[in-house]
């Protein structure tokens, strides 16, 4: 507020006054006189160099008027009144003013004054230079603000809230009412007026009922005086603000009252459908259907089900839920629609993958139900690969039932997210890959194999089962057998007993087994022998005691939540042959890029050196793989050349064979793969992935040096005694072990 006027004579103020009464705009409302205030209703600040005031600048008998225009002169004069738009500032300012109306806390009235400028302020520019000198000068006015503006913000009234449920059939039921605020918190202390219209009356006979609203919703019975429909509002108590058009605009509060009606009920005897439905597996595997058992009823001890009357419910199925879901089931909110219901799962990152349907024409029918893809589709839905749990959620959706069947039922009727008999486990798929330390070796020699496992959920191992649902914990252990297969009498009758199936032979004289040993049941690689430990951290040596074929045959047995697994006997990653004696030179391969380095779709290939005696049809196999950033193991589904066999002259102790050229349209690392095989299949010699002389860098720009590892180009030196755990050292050993794992891959 501007304070020339109060700085000079009386006399010169009237004459002012009377000037100014006689200057009326064509838009005046109605002229009244306001009252200044007292000291006790404002603070001083100095700005542009008078005194100006902060608070409550005049007063009538009904409210306290705050300064909206800086700069101006106030008159003290109404010169026209506008309505200011409900909005959740004008709430809590309306209400503010009324609040602290004839108190005697300065600050507080200064705070409001803030406020009211900071929100309406009609000349901004000059409020922006004042508010600067009233903050410095005025200690603690920031905070006293902040603090009105949440206490505003929890007791304005902004809407009231009405409920209805149902308490005897649709004879009797319950009316709540709750005032809130803008954030939708109950408001306690405002007074309000709840009214029925319609064929109901509450417990004091009358459609009306006056209360106080409280900190939780205040329950009213009504019971029904006849069929027809039935609506609730509720009128309660507020303040609105308004703008006072003068010499010096102002803004005041006044009373209102606000009116919310609620939705339609109907006052009728019906009836309330309900439904339980069962799976009719609780365990399924990946690739088969789900069925759900769905039987139809009625709630309530005076509900019926009128003589023929259809009612269609539908079904959503949800799967892929963790463990952790079983413990956080989601129930249906009283009036809660079936979509409503399924948005709000949506919310919470629920969507539904399949469908089912069901008609009933009366109470204890039971219907089968088998899931499909789409809506009313006949493609039937099957189990996913991965473990998760699935659960069915049913109702009766009115909007989609007859006209008739309408009359009857008022509302959706929706069974809860995650109930135990209608929840069911779909079991994984596991895939094992692995490769033997040494495809090749002597008698004596240490054997081990690196198994890598995929597939397993990421926390298989820590479920414990749910007796609530019908789950059987996970179990913890897979198991690795090693078998020896062969002629101990003569070795020459060894290759008779070559592993030529996948599964596990009968133990007797050529087959025998050596051990087995527990393993994690997880995702990973585990590598078996070679002093490795086992899941008891016990260290595994297996050692090479007989001429013949040494096979590793990983085995899961399976549980509730991933599918028994085995690997295959006769996989030959996973088998040694071991021999009497070493009567030719067993092969060794050496690889090496034709150029580290090229440019985008520039031509490169992979070469291969084979030294050693080798039968007559053996091959080399090349894989390029596509380009990778650095560090990144390549996707074993995605090469630019997927084994490529190229044949050898067994003729030939030393020979060199080339890969086809391949172009990479992507930057990154190339990298090779390259393995000897025997007519029959066995592996005799090969490298570990990633090997020195095996990658090659895809740059865009060619010019720049390699990035490489910085030494001398020299062949990848492994062969059928893998060399390489020896020269590389163990650790580099196992990891490309492991990334053969990767590539060569079977389930």
């Amino acid at each position: 507020m501007n304070t020339t006027l109060r700085n000079r004579p009386a006399a010169i103020l009237a004459v002012l006054a009377t000037i100014l009464l006689t200057v009326c705009l064509p838009t005046v409302a109605r002229a009244a006189d306001l009252r200044r205030t007292d000291n006790s209703r404002y603070l001083t600040y100095t700005a542009g160099g008078s005194t100006q005031y902060l608070g409550v600048i005049a007063q009538d008998d009904d409210s306290d008027y705050y300064c909206i225009e800086s700069g101006s002169s106030a008159t003290y004069r109404i010169d026209e009144v506008r309505k200011i738009a409900a909005t959740d500032d004008s709430r809590r300012l309306a209400w503010l003013i009324d609040r602290y109306q004839g108190g005697s806390d300065r600050l507080a009235y200064a705070a409001i004054g803030l406020l009211a400028h900071d929100l309406y302020e009609l000349d901004k520019a000059t409020w922006r230079s004042r508010r600067v000198a009233a903050v410095r000068t005025i200690d603690g006015i920031l905070e006293r603000a902040d603090e009105l503006w949440h206490e505003a913000g929890a007791n304005a009234p902004a809407d009231a809230k009405i409920t209805q449920r149902y308490a005897q059939g649709l004879r009797q039921g319950v009316v709540t009412a709750l005032v809130v605020n803008a954030a939708g918190a109950p408001v306690a202390g405002v007074p309000y007026t709840l009214t029925l219209d319609g064929p109901a009356r509450f417990d004091n006979g009358l459609n009306a009922v006056n209360g106080i609203s409280g900190s939780q919703a205040v329950e009213y019975r009504w019971q029904a005086t006849e069929a027809g429909e039935v609506s609730a509002t509720v009128s309660y108590g507020s303040h609105m603000l308004e703008q006072i058009v003068s010499g010096q605009d102002f803004v005041r509060s006044r009373a209102k009252e606000s009116k919310v009606g609620a939705a339609a009920f109907k006052a009728r005897k019906d009836f309330t459908p309900s439904l339980a439905t069962r799976v009719s597996a609780k365990i399924v595997d990946a690739g088969q259907v789900v069925a759900d058992e769905v039987t139809a009823g009625v709630r309530g001890a005076d509900s019926y089900w009128p003589d023929g009357l259809q009612l269609a419910a539908r079904g959503w199925y949800f799967d892929r839920l963790v463990a952790g879901a079983l413990k956080e089931g989601v129930p249906a909110h009283k009036g809660e629609t079936a979509q409503a219901f399924l948005k709000r799962l949506e919310s919470m990152g629920h969507k539904p993958v399949a469908y089912g349907a069901a008609s009933f024409t009366g109470p204890d029918q039971r219907v089968n139900v088998q899931a499909t893809v789409k809506p009313g589709g006949s493609e039937p839905y099957r189990a996913p690969t991965t473990a998760g749990f699935g659960t069915w959620v049913w109702a009766f959706e009115r909007e989609s039932l007859s006209e008739q069947a309408r009359a009857y039922v008022l509302a959706d009727v929706v069974t809860p997210f995650l109930e135990a008999a209608e929840t069911n486990l779909h079991r994984a798929v596991v895939s094992v890959r692995s490769s033997v330390g040494e495809h090749s070796a002597n008698l004596g020699s240490k054997l081990d194999d690196a198994i890598t496992v995929s597939g397993f959920p990421d926390d298989h191992g820590s479920f414990a089962g749910s007796a609530e649902f019908g789950f059987d914990p996970d179990r913890p252990h897979a198991q690795v057998s090693v078998w020896w297969a062969g002629d101990a009498d003569n070795a020459e009758n060894d290759e008779q007993y070559r592993p030529d199936r996948t599964e596990e032979p009968k133990h007797d004289k050529h087959h025998q087994l050596v051990g087995t040993w527990d393993y994690p049941a997880a995702n990973g690689t585990f590598r078996v022998g070679s002093g490795a430990p086992d899941a008891y951290g016990k260290p595994v040596n297996i050692r090479a005691e007989r001429h013949g074929w040494y096979v590793f045959v990983w085995r899961f047995a399976g549980d509730d939540r991933v599918m028994p697994a085995v690997s295959a006997y006769d996989d030959a990653w996973e088998r040694t042959r071991v021999a009497d004696a070493v009567p030719h030179k067993p092969p060794v391969i050496t690889t090496q890029v034709d150029r580290p380095k090229v440019k985008l779709n520039e031509p490169f290939k992979d070469v291969a050196r084979v030294v050693g005696d080798i039968e007559a049809g053996s091959t080399v196999e090349f894989s390029a793989y596509e380009a990778v950033a650095r560090g990144v193991k390549p996707d074993a589904d995605a090469t630019l050349l997927d084994g490529e066999r190229v044949r050898l002259d067994h003729i030939v102790g030393d020979q060199q064979v080339s890969s086809s050229k391949v172009r990479s349209a992507k930057p990154g690392f190339v990298y090779w793969k390259a393995t000897v095989f025997s007519p029959k299949g066995d592996v005799l010699a090969t490298h570990e992935l990633g090997a020195h002389g095996e990658v090659v860098e895809v740059v865009n720009d060619s010019s720049s040096p390699p990035s490489l590892p910085g030494r001398p180009a020299e062949l990848a030196r492994t062969g059928s005694s893998v060399l390489a755990f020896a020269g590389i050292g163990v650790t580099a050993a196992l990891v490309g072990v492991m990334m053969v794992a990767v590539i060569r891959r079977r389930s």
